[in-house]
C-alpha cells in the first residue's frame, strides 16, 4: 500500500495509543497504517458507501478487521464516540469540517484532533480555538502540486497572534511555503483594483516576520 506524504504526515501525528475515529476514512489507508504500527482501537467513517466498501477490503487485506471498525455515516452523526479520544479528518474543506465539529455534546472525550482542510485555513485555526482546542503544532508538506497543513490540536485554551491565525505556528523548514504564500499575494496584488489591496498588503505584511 503506497501512501503519499499528505497521509503520512497525518500518521506522524498519531500515537498507537489514540483511540481515534478517521472522519471521511475514504479507503482507510491511515487506520491501516497505524494498525500496523499498533494502534488496537480504529474506527473508520465514511459517508460514501462503494469507499467503505474499497476500505473493507484494504482491511481484510491487509488482516486488521479485528483492529479497525467501519461505519456508513455523515461526519458524527450516528457515531458513538464515547470510547474514543482523538478525531481525524484530512482533505475536506473548511465548511465540512465546521459542520462535523459543530455538535460540542460529540466532542467531550476528543483531547485531540488531526485536520487537514483544503482551504480556509485562518477560519479553521480561529473555529478551533473557539471550541476550545489549541493548535500544537503543525505541518506543511508539498505533493503533487499543491501544498497541505496538516493541523494538530489538543483540548485546552489558547490565543493565537494574528500572524499565527493567518499563516499558522513558525516553523523554519516551512519557508519555502511562507515565500509561496508571498508570491499569491503579489500576484492577487496585481490583479486586483487599487481600492481592494489594503487587507492584502496587510497580510503581506504580517507575513514578512515569518520569510
Amino acid at each position: 500500500m503506497r501512501v503519499g506524504k499528505r497521509l503520512q504526515a497525518v500518521v506522524q501525528f498519531l500515537d498507537v495509543s489514540d483511540s481515534f475515529i478517521d472522519i471521511g476514512s475514504d479507503h482507510a489507508y491511515i487506520p491501516i497504517l497505524m494498525a500496523s504500527q499498533g494502534c488496537k482501537k480504529i474506527l473508520a467513517t465514511d459517508i460514501h458507501s462503494g469507499a467503505l466498501e474499497i476500505a473493507k477490503k484494504n482491511i481484510f487485506e491487509a488482516g486488521y478487521q479485528d483492529v479497525i471498525k467501519i461505519q456508513l455515516a455523515d461526519g458524527l452523526c450516528n457515531v458513538s464516540v464515547e470510547d474514543y479520544d482523538t478525531l481525524v479528518i484530512a482533505g475536506m474543506g473548511y465548511f465540512t469540517i465546521e459542520h462535523i465539529l459543530k455538535d460540542q455534546k460529540k466532542l467531550k472525550n476528543i483531547k485531540k484532533m488531526i485536520l487537514q482542510s483544503n482551504n480556509h485555513l485562518k477560519e479553521l485555526r480561529m473555529f478551533l480555538n473557539e471550541i476550545g482546542y489549541a493548535l500544537s503544532d503543525e505541518s506543511v508538506v508539498y505533493e503533487a502540486g499543491h501544498y497541505y497543513t496538516i493541523m494538530q490540536y489538543v483540548k485546552e485554551d489558547q490565543t493565537l497572534t494574528e500572524v499565527e491565525y493567518l499563516y499558522g505556528l513558525y516553523k523554519e523548514e516551512n519557508k519555502s511555503y511562507y515565500q509561496f504564500l508571498n508570491q499569491e499575494i503579489q500576484s492577487l496584488l496585481e490583479k486586483v483594483p487599487m481600492e481592494k489591496r489594503k487587507l492584502l498588503l496587510q497580510e503581506q505584511a504580517l507575513l514578512q516576520t515569518y520569510l
